[in-house]
């Protein structure tokens, strides 16, 4: 099965969608920070989450909780993909109902086998997969890049190295992170 979690009105065909706001009128409604559930374990092979992660959990016990639902509902081996507006773009902070940032960083604290290394070399990280009790493995990290930047970038005025350098630097170069996560738990 594929959720589409947080749909608002991107409802799709073969998912299940839901989303705690009645007026996009969901397969099913759910306040997502209100946990547990009730959705079946282990159900999901595809998650969808655009642009739904960065308004939960203002309270990082109830951040914790939605990632252990999330990880709960995955099937083994299932699929998160979660989009996020990146930290340094206008479209974050301009948006009130905003409450949490993310970096590819804070996807790589969700896999139990990076905290293990990051334990092993003493790493002052926080160990975001025990302390949550999930683990996810990181399978891709993508940056999509603000219009302006992209048309530079096709333009030949910068390359991609240089571009990525500049929004690591710089604000309102990376718009958004798209991120693919795999369930890491037994079958």
């Amino acid at each position: 099965m594929k959720l589409n979690l947080g749909c608002g009105f991107d409802k799709r065909d073969g998912w299940l969608n839901v989303d705690g706001f009645a007026a996009c009128e969901p397969d099913r409604l759910l306040d997502i920070e209100a946990t547990p559930w009730d959705l079946e374990t282990n159900a999901f092979e595809h998650i969808l989450m655009k642009h739904v992660l960065e308004h939960v959990g203002a309270e990082f016990p109830v951040f914790a909780a939605v990632m252990r639902e999330l990880h709960r509902i995955a099937a083994p081996g299932g699929l998160l993909e979660i989009h996020v507006p990146h930290v340094r773009h206008d479209t974050f902070w301009s948006d009130p109902t905003h409450v949490r940032a993310f970096t590819p960083l804070t996807f790589m604290m969700l896999s139990k086998r990076q905290n293990r290394i990051w334990m092993e070399n003493r790493a002052n990280y926080t160990m975001l997969a025990f302390l949550m009790e999930v683990d996810f493995e990181v399978e891709s990290i993508v940056q999509n890049y603000d219009t302006r930047w992209q048309a530079r970038l096709k333009a030949g005025e910068i390359t991609r190295e240089a571009l990525r350098v500049k929004a690591d630097e710089s604000w309102n170069v990376a718009r958004e992170l798209q991120v693919r996560l795999r369930a890491v738990k037994d079958a």
